[in-house]
């Protein structure tokens, strides 16, 4: 009976002891579990963020836009942004106003450049060398939008053209026998506006061309006052300075004059060719 009695004693202060030991173990020791899943929750955090802020600069893009105009018959070269740094990917998408489009592309790490465009829409040189393009010569199908895309490492940049090519008319000033002045801008692109140096009376009308260009005619009534100093004024945007265009002292009269000859020699013919009937005779 002593012995279970002393071993029950014994049983319950080891318990005591250890519940002690327990007690008395300072709680900084050892890092506790939730401490443990704070640390993991942070570096998982910090990481996290550090991953979006790489991921947002990778993809981060930068486009710009400009309009420009090139004379059909020129050169012109368009210019990619980050020209001067080396690209993983350099794309250029052209997109022409009348509905077609075509690409070029070239990847640096094969060294590869791919192209589907036109021979006058090309590289201005080597693209491991420089990304430009070349349009050689500016044709009216080349007016349109021209997008060049530049994968670096810092992202994608992006540039887009709107091109808008320009045709001169071509002009001249005539007149004819009823006294009125013709000044005509023929096939261009956009209309030419004309105007006359005088004050006086005149008509203008457009007219457009299967091929997108257009033609302006501008009639002026002639007075007798006015024949020897008449000026058509011409302007384009493809032209620096506006065309000018006058009849010179004693032209108009010339030319009115043998426009009548003309005139009146084919009338001659005419009745050569087609007499008139003999004139009946009446018996008295």
């Amino acid at each position: 009976m002593k012995s279970d009695v002393h071993f029950v004693m014994k049983a319950t202060s080891a318990r005591i002891l250890l519940a002690v030991i327990v007690i008395m173990i300072p709680v900084g020791s050892f890092p506790a579990t939730g401490s443990i899943q704070n640390r993991s929750a942070q570096y998982l955090s910090n990481h996290s963020a550090s991953t979006v802020t790489v991921t947002k600069t990778a993809t981060q893009l930068a486009e710009e836009k400009s309009s420009l105009s090139a004379v059909v018959g020129s050169s012109l070269t368009l210019k990619c942004p980050w020209q001067w740094q080396r690209t993983l990917l350099t794309v250029w998408n052209v997109k022409f106003i009348n509905g077609t489009n075509c690409h070029l592309s070239y990847k640096s790490d094969r060294n590869l450049s791919v192209t589907n465009c036109n021979e006058n829409v090309n590289w201005l040189s080597r693209p491991d060398q420089e990304y430009a393009l070349l349009i050689k010569p500016v044709q009216i199908f080349n007016e349109g939008f021209y997008k060049c895309s530049s994968s670096i490492d810092k992202g994608t940049f992006i540039h887009e053209y709107a091109l808008t090519v320009l045709v001169p008319p071509q002009v001249h000033l005539t007149h004819d026998y009823n006294g009125t002045a013709v000044c005509t801008a023929a096939a261009g692109k956009p209309a030419a506006q004309i105007s006359w140096g005088q004050k006086g009376d005149f008509i203008t009308v457009n007219e457009t061309l299967p091929n997108g260009t257009k033609t302006v005619i501008s009639k002026y009534k002639i007075t007798s006052a006015e024949e020897n100093n008449l000026t058509c004024y011409i302007s384009h945007p493809a032209w620096t300075n506006s065309q000018v265009l006058s009849f010179l002292s004693g032209t108009r009269k010339s030319i009115h004059l043998k426009v009548q000859k003309q005139f009146q020699e084919a009338a001659f013919r005419r009745m050569r060719w087609n007499p008139m009937p003999p004139l009946c005779k009446w018996k008295m």
